[in-house]
């Protein structure tokens, strides 16, 4: 595919200094996890608070993808300061060069996921068990940061040809546990505006029911006089 000037402007290469950012904050994602994890073990008193917990937390990260593509895909561009390059950019590549991130190793592709979970692993970490509702929260706090953790990779299995994949991956796939890859390819359609849960996709169909980001743009819109994906379709083929 020949690139235009605009696809030129948005695509960069992964810099050695974001690289170096995404390890540092998998490593910290990593001990800050298996401490929290250890606590909860020590202060739950049922394992069914911890299924109830992971389901809870699968859920919210689900939500929370849906939530973040949307905001990258709609607003601002890969020149905003301090979002544009690093965060943005990246999601205005993807819809015109989607089997980009099935070529990205692990630190690049949920190095960003494990940065932006480390401020609620850290309350995970430190928050107090003293009480039923102090140990549920932590234990649905844990769970959403694990799940944001896998976020980026369900979305690359869902763009990996299925001979590519491990059979586990492909199983949770048929089952919907994770993001199916027909459930995705509904976002690849312009103008790329609907579907953008990207974990288990389970709360697209709720969320396109009711309008939720249509809703949400006319909301915003008002409040800063801004107009939803002005630069989204000059980005793409």
């Amino acid at each position: 595919m020949q690139t235009t000037p605009k696809t030129a402007e948005v695509h960069s290469d992964y810099r050695a200094g974001y690289r170096v950012v995404d390890a540092c904050a998998i490593a910290l994602f990593v001990v800050l996890a298996l401490w929290s994890f250890f606590r909860l073990i020590a202060a739950v008193d049922s394992g069914l608070w911890v299924v109830l917990a992971a389901l809870s937390g699968w859920l919210v990260a689900d939500l929370l993808s849906g939530l973040v593509h949307w905001a990258f895909d709609t607003w601002g561009s890969v020149h905003t300061p301090l979002l544009g390059k690093r965060f943005i950019r990246p999601f205005r590549e993807h819809h015109w060069d989607p089997a980009a991130m099935t070529r990205h190793d692990f630190v690049e592709t949920s190095g960003s996921s494990c940065l932006a979970a480390l401020p609620v692993l850290s309350a995970t970490a430190l928050m107090p068990l003293t009480s039923t509702a102090g140990v549920c929260a932590q234990a649905v706090l844990l769970f959403t940061a694990l799940g944001v953790l896998l976020t980026n990779q369900c979305h690359r299995w869902a763009h990996t040809p299925a001979g590519r994949i491990p059979r586990f991956v492909r199983a949770a796939q048929r089952l919907r546990l994770i993001l199916p890859p027909e459930e995705h390819l509904k976002h690849h359609v312009r103008p790329f505006d609907s579907h953008y849960c990207t974990a288990s996709g389970w709360l697209n169909a709720p969320l396109q029911s009711i309008g939720f980001y249509r809703r949400l743009e006319r909301c915003i819109g008002v409040l800063v006089r801004a107009q939803a994906r002005r630069d989204d379709l000059a980005y793409a083929p």
